[in-house]
């Protein structure tokens, strides 16, 4: 495996792979990897000739650079991680390297789909922008046959679908289950704040199961599947509930009855740790 940090490097990398009509698949990440980040490198290395992994904690995703900068790094157990898995080649460039001094472009989805994300909390202030910006700079360097995304990461996949549409991006988006830990817990790189607090943070899944057991025995108003979702939510003061939204799938918006499917997002904080996780009936 190699590790690069220029764009340069990687689009060398990426033009040999196309002399050799080689399929290339791609797994963005922030690093701090765990068996979900595995997964979707396992599945790229199944289907696809050459494997890239991106390592790169996004400042534009932060509207609290505080979080930022207490976000996990810890690149050498990351590639270390990832060339266990097959990767090929894992891109970890500076900021400076993808936000070089005078870069003024941001790259937004609008309309009624992101009305909904920002609605439901699903992407915090600036988020959803920052990531879509990176996102499309990350498609045009590695140019990728597939990217992969796991199922937890609703508001990146879809606003990606919706991108890849619009602007006539040729990679697949391939989007995969999410990987819990043995309590349920979904796995996600900021498991590791939670600290002391990582035995509540089990109340999210429930509430995630709550919702969907009353769905699945039959209940058709969204409203009392929340209230039960809630319910799991409640009663320790290290948990902030902060929505339970249940969605069109196709929409995203909000249903009005559960005769079709949908898709029950749960957000809480616990412990000050953003958590959040998603299913769909």
């Amino acid at each position: 495996m190699r590790i690069v940090r220029t764009i340069t490097e990687v689009r060398a990398a990426i033009r040999d792979a196309g002399t050799r009509k080689a399929r290339v698949g791609f797994v963005p990440t922030m690093g701090a990897f765990h068996k979900g980040h595995s997964s979707l490198m396992r599945a790229a290395r199944s289907a696809c000739d050459v494997v890239v992994v991106s390592l790169f904690v996004n400042p534009a995703q932060f509207a609290d650079k505080s979080v930022f900068h207490s976000y996990p790094r810890d690149e050498q157990r990351d590639a270390t991680l990832a060339q266990a898995e097959g990767v090929d080649l894992l891109f970890a460039p500076e900021a400076d390297e993808m936000y070089p001094p005078g870069f003024s472009t941001g790259i937004a989805v609008s309309g009624h789909l992101v009305e909904t994300l920002l609605r439901t909390g699903l992407s915090k202030d600036g988020q959803l922008e920052g990531m879509c910006t990176v996102i499309v700079k990350l498609l045009n360097i590695v140019q990728p046959d597939v990217t992969y995304f796991g199922e937890k990461d609703l508001p990146h996949w879809i606003a990606v679908e919706r991108m890849a549409l619009d602007l006539n991006i040729p990679s697949a988006i391939k989007v995969l289950p999410t990987v819990r830990d043995a309590d349920g817990l979904a796995m996600s790189s900021r498991n590791v704040q939670l600290g002391p607090h990582r035995a509540r943070a089990v109340c999210v899944p429930r509430a995630l199961r709550a919702a969907l057991n009353v769905i699945t025995q039959g209940e058709r108003d969204p409203e009392k599947a929340r209230v039960c979702a809630l319910a799991e939510l409640s009663g320790d003061e290290h948990v902030e509930a902060e929505y339970v939204e249940i969605l069109d799938t196709r929409t995203l918006q909000p249903v009005r009855d559960l005769s079709h499917p949908a898709v029950v997002a749960v957000g809480a904080r616990v412990g000050g740790v953003a958590l959040l996780d998603i299913a769909r009936t």
